[in-house]
């Protein structure tokens, strides 16, 4: 763990990111298959699904001291790709932001048709 990631307030995932744990998840599945797994998991943590925009594939959640933006772009009928933005709302993270991104790729992961990480660098 680095330091920067400690004390940061926000995490991103992306195609290619330089750790390997925040790259892109892929899924066999649709959009609307992923948002389900997404509320899913929203109502489990006890967040909200305050916006979804399946247009942009973006789902906007809230939940106590901090937000989550999920873009899930569907590449085919039965390929989802699915990056994440996580915010804390407090002036150090505490590496929570990863943690969260990471809790929410190791659900979607157990609940979907995980297909692999980063697959169209």
């Amino acid at each position: 763990m680095s330091i920067m990631s400690f004390f940061a307030v926000s995490c991103e995932t992306r195609e290619v990111h330089r750790d390997p744990d925040l790259r892109t998840h892929y899924y066999r599945n649709s959009f609307e298959q992923c948002l389900k797994a997404l509320k899913e998991y929203a109502e489990k943590e006890q967040m909200d699904v305050k916006q979804v925009n399946p247009t942009h594939g973006e789902i906007y959640l809230l939940g106590s001291g901090f937000d989550v933006i999920v873009t899930a772009l569907q590449l085919s009928p039965i390929e989802t790709g699915v990056d994440l933005k996580v915010n804390i709302f407090n002036l150090i993270g505490f590496n929570r932001p990863k943690k969260r991104a990471l809790s929410i790729y190791k659900h979607l992961d157990s609940t979907l048709n995980f297909k692999g990480i980063s697959l169209h660098p």
